[in-house]
């Protein structure tokens, strides 16, 4: 019998405002605090609309090409209560995964997109869930897995009792390159999963991600069927590169653990 999830999953877009506080989604004009203000005024309205604590939100520091951390792949940190701190989105924490327990009150977790999946795992028994960004490098380096051995490691996760959610992203369909992607360096992660058609090369990040976990044992996968770069809804860099800067900014995809009403 299917246990009951745990958690409540959230997404934001376009009309909930941009969820960052980079300057190439601000008007030039904007200054440092004029944006802070007006990023924090934002987080504020999606915590008010999805009944969290806008200062409990916690988001990897994950390493990049550009910024220089360096840490083992897969690392991940348990959210403890002496992480809390009085903004919590801005002690930066390198590390690839977040997990949270349910032990751990009125605290969120989650990330910014604007076309890559946004992976949570939820362990119904154990009451603990991960969350990892998994873009199309992250996915080459077998995130994916990573985030559910990170389960494993701590936990003593059973494969049975974990539940995916892929948050919205990218779809194959209009996720192309017009050249074989360079990131794309594990030819069993992208067998199939990246095709050569007229228009280019199409990206299947759903189905990567799928079939990293289908090959561990996963069963319980749902994905989003909603492609960010062509709803309306949704931010999209690659829709916003292609001339269409309204789509210009960042979403969020997070989660948190259901508290009793009282």
């Amino acid at each position: 019998m299917e246990k009951e999830s745990k958690i409540f999953i959230f997404e934001t877009g376009i009309k909930d405002g941009v969820f960052s506080e980079n300057k190439k989604f601000y008007p030039s004009y904007f200054t440092k605090n004029d944006i802070r203000k007006q990023f924090l005024q934002t987080k504020k309205n999606i915590s008010e609309k999805y009944n969290f604590n806008d200062k409990k939100i916690f988001q990897a520091y994950q390493k990049t090409e550009n910024n220089k951390l360096d840490y083992e792949n897969g690392k991940y940190i348990v959210i403890t209560d002496d992480l809390i701190k009085e903004d919590c989105w801005y002690n930066l924490i390198p590390t690839d995964i977040f997990i949270l327990s349910k032990k751990v009150k009125d605290v969120v977790l989650g990330n910014q997109m604007a076309d890559c999946p946004i992976l949570i795992v939820e362990d119904r028994e154990k009451e603990v869930t991960a969350l990892s960004h998994c873009g199309a490098s992250y996915i080459n380096r077998m995130l994916p897995v990573d985030t559910v051995k990170a389960l494993i490691k701590e936990f003593n996760s059973n494969i049975d009792d974990l539940y995916v959610y892929v948050g919205s992203c990218a779809k194959k369909e209009n996720y192309i390159y017009d050249k074989y992607p360079f990131w794309a360096t594990d030819e069993k992660v992208w067998k199939d999963l990246i095709i050569e058609k007229e228009d280019g090369f199409h990206i299947d990040m759903n189905g990567a991600i799928r079939k990293q976990l289908e090959q561990i044992g996963i069963k319980h996968i749902e994905e989003s069927p909603i492609d960010t770069i062509t709803d309306s809804r949704y931010y999209s860099h690659r829709a916003a590169s292609m001339g269409k800067k309204e789509k210009l900014g960042q979403n969020f995809v997070g989660f948190y653990y259901k508290q009793k009403e009282k």
